[in-house]
C-alpha cells in the first residue's frame, strides 16, 4: 500500500508516500475515502517523506478535502517539504488546507474540529 496510518486517539496520521503521481494517485485517493467512508473524519496527512508530486497528486488532495468536507470532517497538512509547499501555494491549496509543522499542533486541530 502507498499509504500507512498511525492513530492518535480520535485522529488518524497519513503517511504519503515518498512520490505522489499518476502511476500511484489513484491507489492513494481509494486509501482516504475508504478511510473517510469507514469513519475516520479527523485526518493529518504526513507530507514529511513526499519528496515530489504532480497534478495528479494534487488532484488527490482536491478529492480529500470534496470527501471530508461531505463527511463534516477535517483535515490538515503537516510538514510538506519546500518544493511541495511552493506547489501548494502556487495552486492555491494552502487556502484550503491548514498546514502545520509540529505534529502534536496539527493532531489537536483536528481533534478539536
Amino acid at each position: 500500500m502507498s499509504v500507512s496510518v498511525s492513530s492518535y486517539g480520535e485522529a488518524e496520521v497519513v503517511h504519503l508516500p515518498e512520490k505522489l503521481t499518476m502511476a500511484n494517485a489513484a491507489e492513494v485517493k481509494n486509501s482516504l475515502n475508504a478511510m473517510i467512508d469507514e469513519g475516520h473524519h479527523r485526518l493529518v496527512v504526513d507530507m514529511a517523506g513526499l519528496n515530489f508530486t504532480d497534478s495528479s497528486g494534487l488532484a488527490v488532495l482536491v478529492s480529500l478535502y470534496k470527501g471530508i468536507g461531505a463527511k463534516k470532517g477535517h483535515a490538515v497538512l503537516l510538514s510538506p517539504q519546500p518544493s511541495v509547499q511552493s506547489l501548494l501555494e502556487l495552486t492555491r491549496l494552502q487556502e484550503l488546507f491548514e498546514i502545520y509543522q509540529d505534529p502534536k499542533a496539527a493532531i489537536d486541530r483536528v481533534t478539536a474540529a
